[in-house]
């Protein structure tokens, strides 16, 4: 094989490494995944195929799931907490108008049942006096 044959299969394979050795550049979510090579401190270094694999065992990619599930369980549970917490305050609320309606009532209840007996003791005052 002459030499411009193999020149296609050469840019490829120099194409290749340089993705190769630095993963992160390819995949914006790589820091994010824990793709190593990702973020700050490691984006000028050079690929590592030994952190590439542990990143891709699947006991790594299992502890990963268990730990998100458990993140997900407290978050489940903090958002239990918060709905709780907004009910019973919403409950707390309608609890107080219920019983400044009631107080409301039963001031206006006393309030006239004052001016209906007043209005009782001036008539029989009224009529004593005409007895009279």
């Amino acid at each position: 094989m002459s030499q411009a044959a193999n020149e296609p299969w050469a840019a490829w394979a120099e194409s290749m490494q340089k993705m190769m050795s630095n993963p992160a550049a390819l995949n914006p979510f790589a820091g994010m995944m824990g793709v190593p090579g990702a973020g700050a401190a490691g984006a000028g270094a050079a690929f590592d195929p030994q952190q590439f694999m542990k990143a891709i065992d699947p006991a790594e990619i299992d502890r990963r799931i268990q730990d998100l599930r458990a993140v997900e369980a407290w978050m489940k549970l903090s958002l239990s907490g918060l709905e709780m917490s907004i009910k019973t305050m919403a409950m707390q609320r309608d609890a107080y108008a219920s019983f400044n309606k009631m107080s409301e009532s039963a001031t206006q209840s006393m309030k006239e049942g004052a001016e209906s007996m007043e209005r009782t003791v001036k008539r029989a005052a009224r009529s004593s006096a005409r007895r009279r």
